[in-house]
């Protein structure tokens, strides 16, 4: 591996790691209190705060997921590119559960929807982790 392979590499796999991270704040959000409060107000900034968690950590599968592909390519490893399209795939859909989530009716449902977009998010970053790490 040369340098430049190498550094590509790296910067794949800070980048899992910064998505992985940006996951796993997202769920431990869903476990905010302000979703028990009594107060409608905070109840919707709550819903609001984790649609924008899961956005921001679906941006940043898909930023490793990019680099990743990259670093991949550049090592000659096959297959790569299928597992990038169908991590994107799931990563976007996340994305978009994880942006209505806030519209949900009622903090039950607004944590379901959060939910599955963190199961999508957490299959597009396994992938991802695939695509850098290897099999």
């Amino acid at each position: 591996m040369n340098d430049e392979q190498s550094k590509r590499l790296s910067e794949a796999a800070d980048a899992v790691i910064q998505a992985s991270d940006a996951v796993d704040d997202a769920r431990d959000s869903m476990n905010d209190k302000r979703f028990d409060s009594e107060l409608e107000r905070e109840r919707i900034q709550a819903g609001q705060q984790i649609a924008n968690k899961l956005d921001g950590a679906g941006k940043k599968i898909e930023d490793a997921l990019r680099r990743g592909t990259v670093a991949a390519a550049a090592l000659g490893r096959p297959c790569a590119y299928a597992k990038f399209q169908e991590a994107k795939a799931a990563a976007r859909e996340g994305r978009a559960l994880g942006k209505s989530a806030a519209d949900q009716d009622g903090t039950a449902n607004k944590r379901q929807r959060a939910q599955e977009a963190i199961e999508k998010l957490d299959a597009a970053l396994t992938s991802a982790a695939a695509i850098v790490f290897g099999e």
